[in-house]
């Protein structure tokens, strides 16, 4: 009977340990609203966009309340938007403290702190350019007090990591040590690592401080930078082309290489291969050209590369690969597409730019 006992005492131990090993990740995050002109109707809480719910609760007399489980160490983007009953959708920002292109900037988003309170009325607008419809409504949510997080997020400009140049490095710097336990800081960072210099990178990590020092992502960021700042000779890297072969992307006889990554399923991408093609025909003697598709389908690629039929070299990889990391170093590859890099007859990037260019532009580019 005794030993019955133990036995039952070292399960139920165990079970305890194995219970608290699977919810000590668990935040709850607590959502209060009291937003008196908000229509009585369904608040759907989002992470990052609003295709992705987590969760909904219905507003009656303008009130809300979320009571949600964050599985995760770090904090994540969240944002709220609201359908009435009558079917009108609400799409919200928030009033912040940092600013846009030097004008005010309300923010979508707001970061995962565990207390978010709500409180006051909400504000219409119509954006320029866009036709007001009795379907979709803008509105501004009163200002919300949150925790460190949201509060660091609404106090950086909306478009610091756009169009990243020489003085965008000492102005990320002054914010993290303005607040420098910020995930927004340090996801934002992440996500544009390759558009600042193994060094600059290396400072921005060393100028954060608390718990963030420990999460994933500060890790991980550390660990690619240090490949980053590793001396390496710099050959052409090696890629699967468009009949399955594993070639070298670059070839050394060719003084300039224009490298233009994209997909498949991307707009502007595919609207950018008509002028390509007539930049090809003009340089291709002198330049070599060569397009490495992001797609992650690659039938979807093979079907793209048959219509658009571009008579240049073409690879693909994704972020699935095993060649992603090393693709991504020796391109400083971008987060988005297009993304268009010259390099030098030594395969060192001379300049990079993201985004659709036209036909005139890539002359240019190429040229100057």
């Amino acid at each position: 009977m005794n030993n019955f006992k133990k036995l039952r005492n070292i399960l139920f131990i165990i079970f305890l340990l194995v219970f608290s090993s699977c919810t000590n990740n668990e935040k709850i995050i607590i959502i209060k609203g009291d937003i008196s002109n908000l229509p009585d109707g369904t608040i759907y809480l989002s992470q990052k966009s609003y295709n992705d719910k987590v969760d909904s609760v219905i507003t009656k007399n303008g009130k809300f309340n979320f009571s949600y489980t964050l599985k995760s160490n770090e904090p994540i983007y969240m944002g709220l938007h609201h359908i009435d009953k009558k079917g009108v959708f609400m799409l919200t920002g928030f009033p912040t403290s940092a600013k846009y292109n030097n004008k005010k900037y309300n923010s979508a988003l707001f970061m995962s702190d565990s207390t978010i309170i709500i409180k006051g009325k909400l504000t219409e607008y119509c954006p320029i350019g866009i036709q007001k419809n009795t379907k979709t409504k803008f509105v501004d949510f009163p200002r919300i007090k949150a925790g460190y997080q949201t509060n660091a997020l609404f106090n950086v400009d909306g478009d610091l990591f756009d169009n990243i140049n020489k003085n965008t490095y000492n102005k990320v710097l002054l914010k993290i040590k303005e607040f420098p336990n910020s995930y927004h800081l340090l996801f934002s960072i992440n996500d544009n690592r390759n558009s600042f210099t193994p060094t600059q990178v290396n400072n921005f990590l060393k100028s954060f401080k608390g718990e963030i020092t420990q999460s994933e992502t500060f890790n991980k960021l550390k660990k690619y930078n240090e490949k980053r700042l590793e001396k390496k000779v710099n050959t052409s890297p090696s890629l699967k082309n468009k009949i399955g072969k594993i070639e070298k992307v670059l070839d050394s006889k060719y003084d300039k290489h224009l490298v233009v990554f994209w997909a498949s399923w991307c707009g502007p991408c595919r609207q950018e291969i008509p002028g390509l093609k007539n930049i090809y025909n003009k340089y291709k003697n002198k330049v070599e050209f060569v397009s490495i598709s992001t797609d992650s389908n690659e039938q979807l690629w093979q079907n793209a590369l048959e219509k658009e039929n571009m008579l240049w070299k073409q690879f693909i990889v994704n972020e699935k690969s095993n060649d992603y990391e090393k693709i991504e170093i020796f391109f400083q590859l971008s987060k988005s597409i297009p993304y268009t890099l010259l390099l030098d007859k030594n395969m060192k990037v001379i300049k990079s730019y993201v985004g659709l260019m036209s036909e005139f532009e890539l002359d240019k580019y190429i040229s100057e």
